[in-house]
């Protein structure tokens, strides 16, 4: 099934409690990227931060008891969610992607 819309809406009047195995979340990583209409920033970090917890509690209390939960973000993002999440859940393992972006994206500084 595909249902398209708000994930926070969506999530909360389709899903049921606890019915979910898998959450693989690939936010917006409020990098000010443009998608269409809609430009991927916030005002401040900690209005993003808000953003992800509402979604993210939403998330976990999909998820069954043996469910996972993957989450995508950027590295300015994830020690917010990292510390968030730990409270409520048990982290595992991190998955971290390297790759040498110096010369791509970072001139003036260090890459990735």
């Amino acid at each position: 099934m595909v249902v398209h819309g708000d994930a926070i809406d969506v999530l909360e009047r389709v899903v049921e409690d606890e019915s979910v195995h898998l959450v693989f979340a690939d936010p917006p990583y409020n990098i000010g990227k443009s998608f269409g209409e809609f430009r991927d920033k916030w005002p401040a970090d900690k209005a993003y931060a808000e953003w992800c917890y509402q979604w993210l509690d939403i998330c976990l209390r999909k998820l069954a008891d043996d469910g996972s939960l993957y989450v995508m973000t950027s590295t300015q993002a994830m020690p917010y969610l990292d510390l968030w999440l730990r409270d409520r859940c048990s982290v595992q393992s991190r998955i971290v992607w390297h790759y040498d972006s110096s010369g791509v994206q970072a001139r003036r500084y260090f890459g990735s």
